[in-house]
């Protein structure tokens, strides 16, 4: 059995992650999520437990991760999927308290979440965490204005995925940032390029098919390498 933790599940590409795993036979998916939606609720059943989280909240990371280890010894993928994109980065509009939060929830959570669902990890079968970063984290790219907070934050969540990378070989523990794409969510957009079907099916390949030797790397929803 596959054992999985989903942050972020409520919409989007949390919640599609949900309904494309949940059609699998043999998984325990644990949908972690600030407040349940209609649609999440509407997968809940033996196979799908969904459990709040507020991810920057130390005790309830604590209380999620006591739900989890109620129900199973050992976790096989972690999928830091939880972000926000606010309004008001532009370098006219910025503010301090802006780039704090977007940090708190894109950054320090993700890392924060790692390290507590780490001994569950250390038990799971070729365990992987896998962080959802962008195509907006990556310093190459980075040839426009604006979106100051996003694109730091998700730039450094690839550094943090390089150093967990690092600090989980030893543990046999594979962590890879993902770009999922432009997909067409609330945060993305009805203009953009995907949908959030075929993103996630794009996802699930690539978490199905990492190696220890793809541990570090920043890749694209369909496993191309992205740049730095």
């Amino acid at each position: 059995m596959m054992r999985i933790v989903i942050t972020g599940t409520n919409r989007g590409i949390g919640l599609e992650l949900v309904q494309q795993y949940a059609q699998r036979d043999d998984v325990a998916i644990f949908a972690a999520c600030r407040h349940s939606s209609a649609e999440l609720t509407a997968l809940e059943s033996n196979r799908v437990m969904i459990i709040p989280l507020e991810v920057t909240d130390t005790a309830s990371i604590q209380q999620a991760v006591a739900q989890v280890q109620a129900r199973v010894s050992g976790l096989d993928v972690l999928i830091n999927n939880a972000g926000i994109n606010p309004s008001g980065q532009q370098l006219t509009q910025i503010e301090p308290d802006t780039m704090l939060t977007v940090y708190q929830v894109n950054t320090v959570a993700p890392l924060m979440l790692t390290k507590a669902f780490w001994a569950l990890l250390k038990n799971g079968h070729q365990p992987k965490v896998v962080n959802i970063s962008s195509s907006m984290g990556s310093l190459t790219n980075r040839t426009y204005g604006g979106s100051y907070a996003y694109c730091a934050s998700k730039a450094a969540l690839n550094m943090i995925s390089r150093g967990l990378a690092a600090d989980l070989k030893q543990d046999g523990i594979t962590v890879l940032a993902l770009d999922p794409g432009w997909v067409q969510t609330d945060m993305g957009g009805q203009g953009a390029t995907l949908t959030p079907q075929q993103s996630v099916a794009g996802i699930l390949k690539v978490i199905d098919n990492l190696t220890a030797q793809d541990s570090g790397a920043f890749l694209r929803w369909d496993g191309s390498k992205h740049a730095w």
